[in-house]
Order: structure tokens, then C-alpha cells, then sequence
């Protein structure tokens, strides 16, 4: 006997969300933090949801939760309410050209550099009353749960995000390059060879096979670094400090050794890049100021893939 009883009574939004969240992922603790809420109140609203449902939409597991069939069936139909209801909202608010219009936007905080802030200047500049709310991340899956969850509009990430809520569009190729201090030994020559990179000491390099979506993010490709003498995961600012004073090699974008006088790029075989996306959630309505981020963006980092 099915232990739920159907009431045909209308679905709260702040339900359906925790429903949306919890699917996406895996979670109720996770869930909740997102969406800001205590995970007891998550719980009742999803009680609440399948009570009305008659259906079971959460399988406990020793680790999280997992959606049952019902659940998945079910998600689709429940995204389309909330992001046509969030799309109008914000449609509604940006047809009154007198209020404040802002931007929730996210990025890896290893991609904040002066082409992200330009972008950002030439979008305020352009756009009276404008505003832009940061959100920097350290992992792109985490700007994809923001993305779903409404924290954030816009998410500068690497690679395409796979979550089928999500559009993506290719920005640029960004060059990863063997960098070292103007100290170091390696820098007198200006180029390394293999044998010279296996043997130096890496900052902030990850050997671990088995992390390689943690890799992808620090463009360091697990595979090569296999063996190779490299510190653990290493925070970027003090990455960017250790390599500065000469401690070893790393590697770091291109774009940035600008920014950084005391720290070189070496000649090496080795040719790496990883290709810069503009992800947002599938269906939203843009605002004028996320129009014109999203242009100044694109204009920026094609500049960028055009550059030798």
C-alpha cells in the first residue's frame, strides 16, 4: 500500500526548489546550504511535495539521497515552473528602465584578471544603473550548482558545463605556460626540456590520477605529472607567492605573467591550453546589463584567442 495519499492541491514554489536542489545534488545537507535554509525545513518541504504528489521522490542512502524514477519524471516539469517564473521576474523588473538592474555573476578565481574587470568596467560604463554582484569560485561545478540554484546569472568557467539545465558558449582558448621566478636556474636558459621539468620541483601540481575533473581546473594534466616531485594543492595567491620567490616551477596562465614582474615563462615541449566558457541556466531572460557583459566578454576573450 502506497504510503502517500494524492491531494490535488498547488505545488509552493520554495518547495518545488528544494525538489529541484536536492535532485541536482545528491543531498539534502547541500541542498540546504544552497538554498540557504536549515536542513529540517528542507526535509518538510520535500515531505510536503510528496505528500501532495503521492509518490515517493527520495531514496535514503547512506551517502545523500537519490531521486527515484517519479522524482526524475517529475524534475523537467518542475524546472520549467521555476525558471519561466524566475525569467519573468526578471523580464518584469528590466522593462522599468528606472530601477537598478545588477548581474549576479561567477567566476573561477583563477580567471580574475584585468581582461574579467575590463569586461566588467565596459558593462557598467555602458549600462545606466547598473550594478555587478561577484560570486568567485575555486571549482566550475561549483558555479554550476549557483547556476542552478539562482545564485548567479552568469558563470566564467573552464569547459563546457554538461549539466542539461545549462547553456554554455565558447569564449577562448586560454595558454598554460611553465612559469618560474627570474631567480631561478631554469630561467637564465629561458626554456626546459622534459628531463629538466620531470626533475624540478612543481608548485601546487596534482599527481593524483584520480582527480582529473581537480586537474582540468588548474590545467595541470594529471598523466604528465604522474611521478613528478609536486607540492599538494597549493591556494592560487599563494601559488603565485611560492613561485615569485623561487621555490619551483608551476604552471600558470599566459594571461597573467603580465600582472606578475618577478615570474618568466620557460620554452618547453610541453603545449597546453583550456578553453574559457560563458555558462548560464537554460531559459532565463537577460537583462540589459547581462547582455552587455556577456558581449564585453566575448569581444575581450576573442581578442585573447586571436593573440600568438
Amino acid at each position: 500500500m502506497c504510503m502517500y495519499s494524492h491531494r490535488a492541491m498547488p505545488l509552493d514554489l520554495a518547495n518545488l526548489r528544494a525538489v529541484a536542489m536536492a535532485a541536482r545534488l545528491g543531498s539534502f545537507t547541500r541542498a540546504a546550504d544552497v538554498l540557504n535554509i536549515s536542513q529540517p525545513a528542507l526535509s518538510r518541504r520535500i515531505a510536503e511535495v510528496e505528500g501532495e504528489l503521492g509518490v515517493q521522490l527520495f531514496a535514503r542512502q547512506p551517502r545523500g539521497v537519490r531521486a527515484t524514477d517519479a522524482c526524475l519524471a517529475f524534475l523537467p516539469h518542475a524546472e520549467i515552473v521555476l525558471n519561466g517564473i524566475e525569467s519573468g521576474r526578471e523580464a518584469a523588473l528590466d522593462a522599468d528602465a528606472r530601477r537598478l538592474v545588477s548581474v549576479d555573476f561567477g567566476f573561477l578565481e583563477n580567471l580574475c584578471d584585468d581582461l574579467l574587470t575590463d569586461a566588467c568596467q565596459r558593462t557598467l560604463a555602458g549600462v545606466e544603473a547598473a550594478a555587478i554582484n561577484f560570486r568567485p569560485r575555486v571549482l566550475s561545478s561549483e558555479l554550476t550548482s549557483d547556476l542552478l540554484s539562482g545564485a548567479i546569472r552568469l558563470g566564467l568557467r573552464y569547459g563546457r558545463d554538461t549539466e542539461p539545465q545549462v547553456d554554455s558558449m565558447w569564449l577562448a582558448d586560454d595558454p598554460i605556460v611553465v612559469a618560474c621566478a627570474a631567480s631561478h636556474p631554469l630561467a637564465k636558459r629561458g626554456k626546459a626540456t622534459l628531463a629538466d621539468l620531470a626533475g624540478a620541483q612543481w608548485i601546487g601540481a596534482v599527481a593524483n590520477v584520480q582527480e582529473p575533473a581537480i586537474a582540468s581546473e588548474e590545467g595541470l594534466p594529471a598523466a604528465i605529472y604522474s611521478g613528478w616531485t609536486a607540492m599538494k594543492m597549493v591556494p592560487i595567491f599563494a601559488r603565485l607567492k611560492l613561485l615569485e620567490a623561487g621555490f619551483g616551477l608551476a604552471l600558470v596562465r599566459r594571461a597573467c605573467l603580465r600582472e606578475r614582474g618577478p615570474i618568466v615563462e620557460l620554452e618547453t615541449p610541453m603545449r597546453l591550453s583550456l578553453p574559457i566558457f560563458l555558462a548560464w541556466r537554460r531559459g532565463i531572460h537577460f537583462g540589459r546589463a547581462e547582455e552587455r557583459l556577456r558581449e564585453e566578454l566575448r569581444v575581450i576573450y576573442q581578442a585573447l584567442s586571436a593573440r600568438p
